[in-house]
């Protein structure tokens, strides 16, 4: 029998659940598990369950769960295992091997580990850590606390989990894994803000990516909390490392040196088993042996190259001294992006945006850096020719990031930057088309298909308004007026944060509340923007010398006073859209305006991208309204209007709706190539892939933490219907792990669980596409050839 509490409290005998009976007999055998071979006195079993409000009946109440527990265990617990509850004054004791209990494997492996890093044997700590790590399946007693559980012990496990995290981070760090742990390390510290050991881990890794204004940005979140909170200023180790940073200290680049390799063991009569590799990163739920140094995988990046466009002809010093200045420009550039530095390729320095995680505005970010790179070169007097391309490359990532890359974009890249005429950006139309409207763009009148980049756009022009109309969002839309009508009732202010993916309708839905307030004079509305100040001061009606006082201070005191003028006859509604594209200075500022205006009518709305925003700012988010999928009902009345016409197609028209997956703008992306073909409607639902729809689920895909992404890959190769078991056979990890999975990726509208026990679909069939081609075909066919993977697997396009 096992035991596990590292998350939901399991039970399981023979690979099968023990169903226990009520939620008092569940509570009874979590606590003495908690403290199992430890005697319990049932005062403090009664005060654990219910705390203050102990009912009349609770002492009977614990003496029938004890009598059902044991019959449960005896019917299930042979006498090797010793899992018996006996009765011991003062209370009860429960007899078993610590082995069955996960929590006390956690911390054996984590003593394991720590014994192991005072012997310097840092491979062998690392092993045990993650190994210790791996046995959390997410809060401990996750579901017993949803009730109101509350136990000291709880607190304690966490704090031990936190600890042996910051163990393993500091190991991985020292030797050199910085990429590797970035990820994870700023999750933990995220949600960790006042542990100054893991802010001070995530300053040093990020610094050590080149990320050096991220790093500082860390230091100054982990104060403020310090201070709000605690009242305390950080200490003294994370004080010396913000001036350490400052100072570009080489110390904080170096690193412990790797322990000394093992002597190789003597050859044996029997050869040693192949480990099969997997297509998988190691993850928590299907990880991969540690035996695999890289995993392989088909990604779609954005390439800059980059090179100079005339080299001195007789001074080859002068000629080194340039392309030297060159390459220092664009890996700077480059590095403050967010890019990848694969190398150069002969005189054409590359940069790479997509890697090691795709975001749907890589052509954006590849082509404005393209454009700074450009005009520093050009006031330092060196003429470049730039080159940027959009394709699939194939990576091997190792421990430490992306190593290899490879792929036919890296040759076309290089060539475009060749042709370049003379201080232009020659541009594909593939990256014009997705940076646009951002970046302003010209055609190329000696090469047709291609484009020059000329300008970036500080504040793009607006979308055109929406042919399709406004649908599927008036509850949302209800809620909005609702809490309007709460905040100007109460006389305060109110924030409100919609999440939700790009193009699921966040700006959509604050226009739409926007038109509707237009008709009523009293209340004024205005987009808050880059500049929350300014965007207050050009309001019409605010006094002249208030709208002065908001550009020459800008401070709280004249936005309250701004927000007093504006607010004189009814509320005053602010928008502010696409938060996670805004700068640290426009969300602080939009985080302060509900402060700034304490005792004043203000609704304050913002739009933003789900975990994008940085953890400082998730305290003052107020209600937060995630905006679901669209329903197929309503993404239906949606094509109805954007694709008249198609209703009596049944079958293209479902197989469409599926592919939108509730997405407003896919459907509008689908609906624009369904009109670019000569007979749209026999295809119906074979419409090729929007380029943006593939950038979107592409970046959603690499936002997924690496465990779900991993069991997404294996589950790409089952079915279009899958079951844990399935998913298990490919990746041959427990299906019970795998399971609990499957259900978080169906909470969070990526998988859909069917009605008919049929397991679980993708909500998206092109997202089971792009998963699936993310994985290289000769891992594919070697994996589909395994005798345990599933018979059922269907070749896709």
């Amino acid at each position: 029998m096992r035991f596990d509490l590292l998350g939901p409290f399991n039970v399981v005998h023979d690979g099968r659940p023990v169903v226990l009976r009520g939620a008092t007999q569940r509570a009874v055998l979590a606590y003495l598990l908690l403290r199992h071979n430890e005697v319990i006195a049932t005062s403090t079993l009664l005060q654990a369950i219910w705390a203050d409000d102990i009912p009349a009946t609770a002492r009977k109440m614990v003496q029938n769960a004890v009598s059902g527990l044991r019959a449960t265990l005896a019917q299930r617990t042979g006498a090797a295992e010793q899992a018996m509850l006996l009765t011991h004054a003062p209370g009860y004791l429960l007899r078993v091997d610590s082995d069955q209990v996960d929590v006390s494997r956690f911390r054996r492996l984590a003593t394991e580990g720590r014994t192991a890093q005072a012997g310097g044997e840092v491979d062998r700590a690392v092993s045990a850590y993650r190994d210790a790590l791996a046995l959390w399946r997410g809060p401990v007693l996750a579901d017993l606390t949803e009730t109101g559980v509350v136990w000291p012990e709880l607190v304690a496990l966490e704090d031990q989990r936190i600890a042996v995290h910051e163990d393993l981070f500091g190991l991985e760090l020292d030797r050199g894994h910085h990429h590797e742990v970035l990820t994870d390390l700023r999750g933990m510290a995220e949600a960790n803000p006042n542990r100054e050991r893991l802010n001070a881990q995530l300053m040093t890794a990020l610094y050590r990516c080149g990320r050096h204004v991220d790093a500082l940005e860390v230091y100054r979140a982990t104060r403020a909390s310090l201070a709000e909170g605690l009242g305390l200023e950080p200490g003294k180790e994370l004080r010396e490392l913000e001036r350490a940073i400052l100072q570009h200290d080489e110390a904080l680049l170096t690193r412990r040196p790797e322990p000394a390799p093992r002597p190789e063991p003597v050859p044996s009569a029997e050869p040693t088993p192949v480990v099969e590799p997997l297509p998988f990163a190691p993850a928590p739920v299907i990880a991969l042996p540690r035996t695999e140094p890289v995993e392989s995988e088909r990604k779609p990046v954005v390439a800059i190259g980059v090179a100079l466009a005339a080299t001195p002809d007789d001074d080859p010093e002068e000629a080194v001294e340039v392309q030297a200045r060159l390459r220092t420009v664009v890996e700077e550039e480059a590095l403050a992006a967010g890019a990848h530095l694969p190398g150069e390729s002969g005189p054409v320095v590359l940069a790479l945006f997509g890697l090691p995680r795709t975001d749907d505005d890589d052509a954006v970010h590849a082509t404005r850096t393209a454009l700074r790179i450009h005009d520093r070169l050009a006031t330092a007097g060196i003429a470049t020719q730039i080159g940027v391309d959009s394709g699939d490359v194939l990576v091997e990532f190792t421990t430490a990031g992306p190593g290899q890359v490879a792929g036919p974009v890296l040759d076309r890249c290089v060539r475009s930057a060749l042709r370049a005429p003379e201080g232009r950006i020659r541009v594909s139309d593939v990256v014009r088309e997705a940076s646009e409207p951002s970046v302003v763009h010209e055609a190329s009148e000696d090469s047709p298909g291609w484009w020059h980049a000329v300008s970036a756009r500080q504040h793009p022009v607006a979308e055109p308004a929406d042919p399709g109309g406004f649908v599927g969002r008036e509850h949302d839309l209800d809620l909005l007026s609702h809490l309007l009508g709460f905040v100007e009732r109460g006389g305060r202010p109110h924030r409100v944060t919609v999440l939700g993916e790009p193009g699921i309708g966040k700006s959509r839905l604050l226009a739409e509340f926007a038109e509707t307030l237009s008709e009523q004079p009293r209340i004024r509305v205005l987009d808050a923007g880059a500049d929350v100040a300014e965007a207050f001061a050009v309001v019409p009606g605010l006094l002249p010398q208030t709208a002065s006082r908001l550009r020459t201070e800008g401070g709280d005191s004249a936005l309250r006073a701004a927000a007093g003028e504006l607010t004189a006859f009814g509320p005053l509604v602010v928008l502010a859209d696409d938060l996670h594209r805004a700068d640290l200075d426009t969300r602080d500022a939009v985080d302060r305006l509900g402060e700034a205006c304490s005792g004043l009518p203000v609704l304050i709305v913002a739009s933003a991208r789900p975990g994008l925003l940085e953890a400082e700012h998730g305290e003052r988010c107020g209600t937060t309204v995630s905006l679901a999928p669209l329903s197929d009902d309503a993404v239906g009345k949606l094509l109805d209007k954007l694709l008249p016409g198609t209703a009596r197609l049944i079958r293209g028209r479902q197989e469409l709706i599926g592919r939108i997956g509730g997405n407003p703008r896919f459907a509008h992306a689908y609906a624009q190539g369904v009109h670019g073909k000569t007979t749209p409607f026999p295809g119906l639902g074979q419409a090729m892939t929007p380029p943006l729809v593939r950038r979107t689920l592409a970046a959603q895909l690499d936002n997924l933490p690496a465990a779900e992404k991993s069991l997404l890959k294996a589950a790409s190769l089952t079915g279009d219907a899958f079951t844990a078991e399935d998913v298990a056979a490919v990746c041959g990890r427990d299906s019970a792990e795998i399971e609990g999975t499957l259900s978080r990726l169906a909470s969070l509208s990526v998988l859909r669980r069917e009605d008919d026990d049929a397991g679980y679909t993708f909500r998206r069939s092109t997202l089971r596409e792009l998963v699936y081609q993310r994985i290289p075909r000769a891992t594919r066919t070697a994996l589909l050839r395994r005798p345990t993977a599933p018979r059922r697997v269907e070749a896709l396009a």
